[in-house]
């Protein structure tokens, strides 16, 4: 054979691997979008922190679909809603549940802090125990738990004296562990 009957054999195969990649990708968008998972292209160009919070995050696409238990509703506290968007500090002697955008500081020391999948914090975050499933940049403290849900894309840092992270979770942080330290005098 000549090189000329090569170079169709070799265009027709690459031709069909094409189409074989195009249609996969058309099947993939269909099936992310029956789960309610708009498809997004990845970011290209990264921009900083402080002037996209949530832009700058560019987490790897959802190679399969992994479940998590979703964040419980509870029958108290505050909420900020899928519609709401806060600039500002946040001082809560109560539960809260945040649906929607915060950008600033939330400290509810002594109760449970949850993030579900449609929120978005940016700055510092503050909670006896804290559940992340949506976005979150900045500081996160926990005084007893914090809990990365598979939906959690956590980016800056974190510090909890317990931490869990489940399969699906996206971190790009610094982790502090709390440490008590015990001083002891001796005395002759």
């Amino acid at each position: 054979m000549g090189i000329q009957v090569w170079f169709i054999v070799l265009g027709v195969g690459v031709m069909t691997l094409i189409v074989w990649d195009g249609k996969r990708r058309k099947l993939k968008q269909r099936a992310l979008s029956a789960a309610g998972r708009p498809h997004k292209a990845p970011a290209v160009d990264s921009a900083s922190i402080s002037e996209h919070p949530f832009e700058a995050m560019s987490p790897p696409e959802e190679a399969s679909a992994v479940t998590s238990p979703a964040i419980q509703c509870m029958p108290g506290g505050s909420r900020i809603g899928s519609a709401t968007h806060i600039l500002g500090k946040v001082i809560a002697d109560e539960p809260v549940l945040i649906k929607g955008r915060l950008e600033g500081t939330l400290i509810a020391p002594n109760h449970p802090v949850s993030v579900t999948a449609s929120g978005h914090v940016a700055s510092y975050l503050e909670g006896n125990s804290v559940d992340i499933d949506g976005k979150m940049v900045g500081t996160l403290k926990a005084n007893t738990k914090a809990t990365l849900l598979s939906r959690a894309r956590i980016q800056g840092i974190v510090e909890a004296p317990s931490l869990e992270c489940m399969a699906g979770a996206w971190l790009q942080v610094d982790v502090a562990k709390k440490v008590n330290l015990h001083k002891i005098a001796m005395v002759s």
